[in-house]
C-alpha cells in the first residue's frame, strides 16, 4: 500500500507543472500523508510522531541523523529561455548516526537532482546537485525538489525559484 502511495505521488510529481502554486500545495499534502504512512507516525500540529526504532538501518526513523542545511531555497534570478542553472545544496550531518540519503526526485522533469551516495557521518557533509532545464519554459519558475533520507520526517523539500524569459520576437 506503502509503495503503491508512493509511486502514485511520484507519478504525479513528474506530470505536474512547475511553476503551480496549488499543484505543490497538494504536493506538499500528499507528501506529508506518504511520509506519515512510512513512519507509521500520527501527524499532529504538522509534525510526525515517528514509531519505536527497530536498530535496521533501512527502517531507523530516528532523528540520529539530521540535515543542517546551507540553504533550501535558491533564486536563480532571471534567464533567457533555453538557458541551464546547476545549483548545488550543501548540507552536514547534523546528528548523531550516519545519514543515509534513499532518493532525491523533482516535481518536474525539467529539474534533475543527484544526491551523494555514501553514508554521510555524523559532522561529514554531502550535497544534492541540482540542474533545471528552462527549455520550452516561461515566467514564474518553482520546481521542488524532494529528499528522501533516514531522518525524522524522512522527506525534505528544497526549492528553486526563477523567472525565465522568452527573449524570442514573433514575427508579424
Amino acid at each position: 500500500m506503502k509503495n503503491l502511495l508512493f509511486a502514485s505521488l511520484i507519478l504525479a510529481g513528474g506530470l505536474l507543472s512547475c511553476n503551480d502554486a496549488e499543484t505543490e500545495k497538494r504536493l506538499a499534502n500528499l507528501e506529508r500523508r506518504v511520509n506519515q504512512l512510512e513512519t507509521g507516525g500520527v501527524a499532529r500540529n504538522n509534525v510526525t510522531t515517528p514509531v519505536q526504532s527497530t536498530g535496521n538501518v533501512e527502517n531507523n526513523l530516528s532523528a540520529d541523523a539530521a540535515f543542517q542545511w546551507e540553504e533550501k531555497v535558491y533564486n536563480f534570478g532571471t534567464i533567457s529561455q533555453g538557458e541551464v542553472v546547476n545549483h548545488t545544496f550543501k548540507f552536514t550531518n547534523s546528528g548523531t548516526e550516519d545519514l543515509i540519503i534513499r532518493s532525491t526526485s523533482a516535481s518536474c522533469g525539467c529539474t534533475v537532482p543527484r544526491h551523494t551516495k555514501e553514508p554521510i557521518p555524523p559532522g561529514g557533509s554531502g550535497e544534492i546537485v541540482v540542474r533545471f532545464d528552462s527549455k520550452g519554459k516561461n515566467g514564474q519558475q518553482n520546481p521542488v525538489i524532494t529528499v528522501v533520507a533516514n531522518t525524522a520526517p524522512q522527506q525534505t523539500r528544497l526549492s528553486l525559484r526563477g523567472f525565465v524569459q522568452n527573449n524570442t520576437i514573433p514575427q508579424p
